[in-house]
């Protein structure tokens, strides 16, 4: 019986270990995977959606947001970032999609 258990545990670990993901670095500059833009399809669909929410919540907060002062960064946080993240953000980029990438290169070149 403790022969079959060990034999279980090698059998079951090399099975995890053939179809664990490879980690690596990646580069900022290196182009999105063919499974980060077919995830980012629906994902852009979904924003779509968000940011009509998101512009009536804006519209039912404004007048909260101007008498404290804060309307342009209600404003900014409710429908322009929505906006922005749905249709102007590279496919298949989720993280730091806001930098500049010129400001990037700019900035790698003088470390260099």
């Amino acid at each position: 019986m403790m022969a079959l258990d060990w034999r279980k545990t090698l059998i079951i670990s090399l099975l995890l270990a053939s179809v664990s993901i490879n980690c690596f670095a990646s580069n900022k500059n290196d182009p999105p995977s063919s499974t980060a833009i077919m995830v980012d399809v629906p994902v852009r669909i979904l924003g779509v959606g968000l940011t009509v929410v998101s512009s009536a919540i804006f519209v039912a907060a404004s007048p909260f947001a101007l008498i404290s002062g804060s309307l342009e960064d209600t404003w900014n946080a409710l429908v322009i970032e929505p906006l922005e993240f749905t249709f102007t953000r590279p496919m298949g980029k989720f993280d730091d999609w806001k930098t500049n990438p010129t400001a990037e290169t700019v900035a790698l070149e003088l470390e260099n």
